[in-house]
């Protein structure tokens, strides 16, 4: 007399799989959202060996760039613009904006082609953040006759951008992360 054979069941592995899909996909793509928005910005009067500059140009400078920004990403919840400045020289513009970005990426690019003209930029370089979510975009050119080094960093709660002088792209981009990590701060739970 033949033994009846045992069939496997299969439902509890695609339920399994299917929970996978369904919550593990949604978590994977919606952590880096909601751990950088919503965020605000504050600009600090001093950032390693940075100072705020607060004379009447620089100020003048700021408030212009924190309009441009506002009138490009009118979506903008809160904008920010200062110059700093070290004691050998080196100056640092940085501006930006938070509020929610659906595609980062597409934003950075969007931002380096906006100052392409404007800065004379060479063709931008990619700089890897580190930060899922987060995308970097540098490009070197010049302002007023001198060298400059352009970089924006947008991820899915803020905008920054940074001008730089007398620094290489690579120390650039590493600022403009140590800029941004004091400025723009995420508001969590």
């Amino acid at each position: 007399m033949p033994v009846p054979v045992r069939r496997r069941r299969r439902w509890p592995w695609l339920l399994l799989l299917s929970l996978a899909c369904c919550c593990g996909c949604p978590a994977y793509y919606g952590f880096p959202i909601s751990a950088q928005y919503p965020a605000r910005a504050a600009l600090p009067v001093q950032v390693d060996d940075l100072s705020l500059r607060q004379d009447g140009r620089s100020t003048e400078t700021a408030k212009k760039l924190e309009g441009e920004v506002r009138k490009e990403h009118w979506l903008a919840e809160d904008t920010f613009a200062g110059v700093y400045a070290t004691t050998s020289g080196k100056r640092v513009t940085v501006f930006g904006g938070t509020g929610f970005r659906l595609s980062p990426e597409s934003d950075a690019e969007a931002e380096i082609s906006r100052l392409t003209e404007r800065y004379a930029l060479d063709a931008p370089e990619t700089v890897d953040t580190g930060v899922r979510g987060r995308h970097e975009r540098c490009a070197v050119g010049s302002a007023d006759g001198s060298a400059v080094v352009v970089c924006t960093s947008v991820d899915h709660g803020s905008i920054a951008t940074g001008v730089f002088t007398r620094l290489s792209v690579a120390d650039s981009a590493e600022l403009l992360g140590t800029l941004r990590a004091q400025i723009v701060q995420p508001e969590r739970g």
